[in-house]
């Protein structure tokens, strides 16, 4: 018997326990070898939008850490429910079930600062509705922040503003 024999570890099972909010943002899936968060400018305040937020690290780090306004926005339950338990404690954050199209669609015109996509619903849905709905809830001068696989061994962080 080797080690792929064994069971999955209880441990697996259990909810997820608070984890402390990661010190750097991750753009790249080489930790620390994208910009710094200071390349989005002033934070305090504003309004993100993570776009398939996973776990919630990077948006709990925008709120923590450069005190933004945060929602994450994620289709998978389970990453919802998950990114609730790691940094449902911060006051700033928010996590909501939905798609990422269809929330940008309803939200007030102008009402976001930034949205935000680390291989998120840029990676997995037609790119066309998703940047309409980014391009009308985001304000003028807004950012949209994506990070895209380029090819197997590099990615592409993009950072766009809203005229």
């Amino acid at each position: 018997m080797d080690r792929r024999d064994h069971p999955t570890p209880a441990r697996s099972h259990h909810p997820a326990g608070q984890l402390s909010v990661r010190s750097r943002l991750e753009w790249t899936r080489q930790p620390r070898t994208g910009p710094d968060a200071g390349i989005l400018g002033p934070l305090t305040g504003r309004t993100v939008v993570e776009l398939g937020c996973g776990s919630g690290h990077n948006l709990a780090h925008l709120v923590a850490i450069h005190h933004a306004v945060g929602i994450g926005i994620d289709r998978d339950p389970a990453k919802i429910r998950r990114a609730s338990q790691l940094y449902g404690q911060l006051d700033q954050v928010r996590f909501v079930r939905d798609d990422a199209a269809a929330y940008l669609a309803a939200l007030p015109p102008s009402s976001a600062d930034m949205c935000l996509s680390i291989f998120g619903a840029f990676s997995f849905t037609p790119a066309g509705p998703l940047l309409t709905a980014a391009a009308s809830a985001l304000r003028p001068g807004g950012l949209l922040a994506l990070t895209l696989r380029r090819d197997d061994h590099h990615d592409r962080v993009i950072i766009l503003a809203r005229r």
